[in-house]
Formats: structure tokens, C-alpha cells, sequence
């Protein structure tokens, strides 16, 4: 008679072996479902108090019990010179490892960035796109990427294609002390760009790649003149590790120093590499001078060298920029607009 009894026990005792456990996974899941949610508030807060706006048309954390997953709705974003609105925003996470991000952006996306005295520049993403993130357990980004296909840039009311692009960052976990260490790490991408019909025939409608890659020495400062001053002042400079680009028979890579003057405008020490310059002389000759394309055909053949037996030239030169002007070699390429911060 006594055998049920220490059956039901035995039972009873495997059951709270099953749903103690159980129970405390759920509590702990809706306890870091609570701090994620506080910490995207926090960091809302935190853009506004800034100067920030920041807007969003709900907030929601779910995906219990194996996701931790924010959504927020019709996301807005606007600083100083840039704007930023979303169809949505998602951050999924595994609940045991919440570091590692990844971010999915469905609905159409889209960028404006607005210069003083320039047409703003647009551009939007109308499939949205896909993204991830790794975060430290400070609590800081580490490493950031994004992907899209099927954009569209728009400024002056010309539309200009890109088939894809490619946007990563990375920083180091503590900021550095020193303007000769790096703060952040910036590469772009962008493949199958279509420019507009206006475009000078000789170079051809289609840049089949650009890239950049970069890194900012020295604490990265805010886009504001007083935060910029000071990072100058300090000695913070953008080391241009690649700037290429591959535009119909048109190839350039760069590399070099990037740099403020006393007045906040660019400055940079660049070398280049670039093939295909007769073509760009030819594509810019209606604007010129017969004098001035007659110097600028000759500093070309002064620079260029030969790649091998019936290889193109490549024209190897220093590229700078001072004054609000661009220079290759001592050759005035172009006027270079001021930047208003």
C-alpha cells in the first residue's frame, strides 16, 4: 500500500526537477528582454539630450523562449547634415549570446544628406536590407555592417542606380588615448553604379566599383566644429587606406592622409595610381581652355609609365587638396566646395 504513495513523491519531485528550471530560464529570458528594452530607450534618451532627433512609431521586445528580438517601427533618425527613415528596424539575439546581433531592415530605407549650398543627396533602398552587429559586454559596438541591393541615389533630381552596397565599421572597445591609434574603421562598397544620361560620353554611364577604406586616428569626434577643432588640434587625421574606383576604362586607386585646416575644411596628401587618364582628359576637354589641355595632356605624359611591353600607361602622381582646390601633380584638377559643419 505504501508503493503509490512513493510513487506520486517521486513524481512530484521529477516534476519540480523539470519546471524549476524551466521557470527560472523564463524569468531570466524576460529579465534581459527588460534590459534590452531599457537599453534602447536609454539610448534614445541619450541621442536626444545630444541634439538628436529621434523618432520610432512603437517598441517591442519578444521571441521568447530561443530569441531575443527589439522591433522598432518606422524608425527616424536626423543629426546634424543627415536623416535617416526606416519601414522597420529588427535585432534579433540568442538569449545566451546576446553580443552578436543580427539586424534586418524590411520596407523601404532611406538616407538624405544635406550640405549647405549643395543639392541634398538621396538615397533610398526599397527592399530594405540585411545587417549584423557585435556588441561588448560594456555595452559598445565593435563591429557594424550593412547590406543592400537595388538603391537608387538621387541629387539634383538625377537618378543614379546602384545595384549593391556595402557599409561596414569597427572601433576598438576603449577609445584611444593617443591621435596616432586608431578610433574607428570605416569601409564602403558600392557595385553597379548607373550614372545619368548627362554623363560625358567618353567614360560611359557605368562605375562598376568603388571603394573605400579608412581609419580615424585619435578619439572619433562628433560632426560638430567644436568637437572637430579639437580632435585637429590634437592631432587627429583620416588615414585613406583605399580609394579605388573603376569607371569604363577609367581605374584609380588612392591612398594617403586626410586632414583639417585651421577654418575646418579638408586637406589631404594623397598618391594615386590611375589608368586610363587620356580618357578622362578627352571626357573634360570641352570645359578647358586649348592652353590649359594642352598643359594638362602634357603633365599626364611627364607622369604616366608604362605598365610592360604594349601595356597601358599608368600615371603615378601626388594628389592633394589645399585651398578649397584639388591638385594632381601641379596640375589644378578641380575647385573643391567648403564644407559647412
Amino acid at each position: 500500500m505504501r508503493l503509490p504513495k512513493f510513487r506520486g513523491r517521486s513524481g512530484l519531485i521529477l516534476a519540480l526537477l523539470v519546471a524549476l528550471p524551466l521557470a527560472g530560464y523564463a524569468l531570466w529570458w524576460w529579465q534581459a528582454a527588460r534590459m534590452v528594452e531599457q537599453g534602447l530607450l536609454a539610448w534614445i534618451a541619450e541621442q536626444r539630450a545630444s541634439g538628436a532627433l529621434v523618432e520610432h512609431g512603437g517598441l517591442a521586445v519578444d521571441g521568447f523562449p530561443f530569441t531575443l528580438r527589439a522591433t522598432l517601427e518606422q524608425p527616424h533618425l536626423a543629426t546634424r547634415g543627415a536623416e535617416w527613415r526606416g519601414g522597420r528596424l529588427v535585432a534579433e539575439a540568442a538569449p545566451w549570446n546576446v553580443t552578436q546581433v543580427a539586424l534586418s531592415l524590411p520596407g523601404e530605407q532611406r538616407l538624405t544628406l544635406v550640405q549647405a549650398g549643395q543639392p541634398p543627396l538621396d538615397l533610398t533602398a526599397r527592399g530594405g536590407g540585411t545587417g549584423h552587429a557585435v556588441w561588448s559586454l560594456a555595452g559598445t559596438v565593435e563591429r557594424f555592417g550593412l547590406s543592400f541591393t537595388d538603391l537608387t541615389a538621387q541629387a539634383a533630381g538625377l537618378p543614379m542606380p546602384i545595384a549593391s552596397l556595402d557599409v561596414n565599421a569597427a572601433q576598438p572597445g576603449e577609445p584611444p588615448t593617443a591621435h596616432t591609434a586608431t578610433g574607428l574603421t570605416v569601409g564602403i562598397v558600392a557595385n553597379g553604379l548607373t550614372l545619368p544620361e548627362t554623363t560625358p560620353p567618353a567614360l560611359g554611364r557605368e562605375v562598376k566599383r568603388a571603394e573605400l577604406s579608412a581609419r580615424v586616428l585619435g578619439r572619433p569626434p562628433r560632426p560638430e566644429p567644436a568637437g572637430l577643432s579639437a580632435w585637429s588640434r590634437d592631432g587627429g587625421t583620416v588615414e585613406l587606406d583605399r580609394l579605388a574606383l573603376n569607371w569604363g576604362p577609367l581605374a584609380v586607386t588612392m591612398n594617403g592622409t586626410l586632414a583639417l585646416d585651421g577654418d575646418l575644411q579638408p586637406q589631404a596628401a594623397l598618391t594615386a595610381e590611375i589608368q586610363g587618364a587620356p580618357a578622362v582628359l578627352d571626357a573634360v576637354k570641352p570645359m578647358m581652355r586649348p592652353n590649359e589641355a594642352a598643359m594638362a595632356r602634357t603633365v599626364l605624359a611627364m607622369l604616366s609609365r608604362p605598365t610592360g611591353p604594349g601595356g597601358e600607361p599608368v600615371l603615378t602622381a601626388p594628389v592633394t587638396v589645399q585651398n578649397s582646390a584639388l591638385f594632381l601633380g601641379p596640375l589644378k584638377v578641380a575647385s573643391v566646395p567648403r564644407v559647412v559643419w
